[in-house]
């Protein structure tokens, strides 16, 4: 039984860390790493997990 707590442990501190690990520095480090780019702005690339690289843009003049 303590086996098992101590796997489902290991497993949801894993992808906790995983979701952590999404806002890294990108574009020569004037953008983020994201799962999806906020509304704000817009992607440049890809990271090395696959993930958009996201810049914020700026908003048009009124």
């Amino acid at each position: 039984m303590k086996t098992i707590l101590f796997l489902l442990g290991v497993f949801l501190l894993d992808s906790v860390r995983g979701d952590l690990d999404t806002d890294k520095v990108c574009g020569y480090g004037t953008a983020r790493c994201r799962r999806n780019c906020k509304r704000q702005e817009f992607k440049i690339g890809f990271c090395p997990n696959t993930n958009p690289c996201c810049l914020k843009g700026r908003m048009a003049p009124h």
